[in-house]
């Protein structure tokens, strides 16, 4: 008869599962009872002393952060260990033990000490640090604010933001005062919709734009009357849209030539100000004037010119572009010989011919601009609604394409140049 090798195992299962939590006990017991030695690490501090052997009210000392913390290796029995916390262990830098005031940096030996363990028992893991020894430099700093990232609520912006103290006062080792670039109060004025007071974030700025590390601040560097408290007043402005220009301009294009249509890109744009400044803007229609000396003709203009013009300094007291905003628009004017004129005429006022019955037409356009010469009084009967205007797409395959405007026009008037028209020939969509 043949024994299943599996049975054997799992006969009395039970009893051997106790039997084997019963083993694990006893060999924790055994081990606890032994009490054996170990050595386990702890991050600790170095605590300085006798600060005033080098601080003499010209000269200040500065640790790098890497040195200011180091790792202490004690060993001791388990049941000791098992109690013992980075707080009972310190570590301290004397600097009356500096051997060489001279040297840059200077040296200082660590001692170590914790209560209940004998000095054997504790190992550093480095027996000196370095330390820099500087004049003391001293600085004023104006304090700017910054909201980051953060923005106030809908159809707000910020219009003033006001640092309480406006500048500070530091003072340390002249290496790190002199790479501070800036002081900035940080905030943040997420959804804001109404003025307020908001406490600030001071940080310190380094000339390579780099955030100091509150460590350096916090053990190196002092404030006169101690860290001071920011707190920022936020007033907000509320947005306007639909701001237009009107577009004035001086001099004239090159001779036997003229101005036919001027217009501005963004043709309109949003502003942000206080209730008495957009009140003023719109008694005045809502216009920003653009004074003729930001358009000028030198008279050697023989087609369409484009402008660049800043508006930043012809916006209203009180009142500032949007942030989406730029403070740039480019203003084209159409130059046009004399005895010409400018029609406008809708895309679906074009005829398609050669179309085939299955396909369609789209424009990237909603209008397109006919620039009409002749007499006169032809150019004064000549209307829009009666302009007449085909594309021809016979043969022409789906697909992308530029085709000149063919313009049928009165005895006498001829188009100024050629038009064309981008064209999207596509499949009629079924239904």
């Amino acid at each position: 008869m043949k024994h299943n090798p599996l049975s054997r195992l799992t006969h009395n299962l039970s009893l051997k599962i106790i039997s084997l939590l019963i083993a694990i006990v006893i060999w924790y017991a055994v081990v606890y009872a032994s009490d054996p030695k170990e050595t386990q690490s702890y991050n600790v501090r170095v605590q300085v002393t006798n600060e005033t052997y080098i601080a003499n009210g010209k000269q200040v000392y500065s640790i790098d952060d890497e040195y200011k913390t180091v790792t202490v290796y004690v060993r001791g029995n388990r049941s000791e260990l098992d109690d013992l916390t980075a707080e009972n262990i310190s570590v301290t830098a004397d600097l009356t033990q500096i051997v060489d005031l001279e040297r840059t940096p200077v040296t200082v030996p660590l001692s170590v000490n914790c209560r209940g363990f004998d000095r054997s028992a504790l190992t550093l893991s480095r027996a000196t640090i370095p330390i820099v020894i500087e004049n003391i430099a001293s600085k004023e700093f104006p304090v700017t604010v910054s909201t980051g990232e953060t923005t106030p609520g809908k159809n707000y912006e910020i219009g003033s933001m006001t640092a309480s103290p406006e500048s500070v006062v530091i003072n340390g080792p002249e290496s790190i005062v002199n790479n501070i670039e800036s002081v900035v109060a940080r905030i943040d004025v997420t959804n804001m919709t109404f003025d307020r007071t908001k406490s600030a974030k001071l940080v310190l700025i380094d000339r390579n734009q780099n955030a100091m590390s509150e460590t350096i601040v916090n053990d190196d560097l002092t404030f006169d009357g101690g860290m001071p408290e920011i707190r920022v007043a936020v007033e907000l402005w509320r947005k306007v849209s639909g701001i237009t220009f009107n577009l004035n301009y001086s001099g004239e294009p090159a001779q036997g030539f003229m101005v036919g249509s001027i217009s501005s890109v963004p043709e309109e744009i949003t502003l942000a100000g206080t209730a008495d400044a957009i009140a003023a803007l719109e008694a005045a229609g809502n216009v920003i004037e653009i004074p003729g000396d930001r358009i000028a003709f030198t008279g050697t203009e023989y087609s369409d010119t484009t402008f660049s013009v800043d508006i930043s300094d012809l916006i209203p007291e009180n009142m500032k572009l949007s942030s989406s905003a730029k403070n740039v628009i480019n203003v084209t004017a159409s130059i046009m010989p004399f005895g010409s004129r400018t029609y406008t005429l809708d895309m679906d006022e074009i005829t398609v011919e050669g179309l085939a019955a299955n396909r369609t037409v789209s424009y990237d356009q909603a209008s397109v601009e006919l620039r009409v010469q002749g007499a006169v009084e032809d150019l004064k009967e000549l209307q829009e609604t009666v302009l007449s205007a085909s594309l021809d797409v016979t043969g022409l395959a789906i697909g992308d394409y530029t085709l000149p405007l063919k313009v049928e026009l009165a005895e006498g008037c001829s188009l100024v140049n050629e038009v064309t028209i981008s064209v999207h020939i596509k499949e009629k969509a079924i239904r």
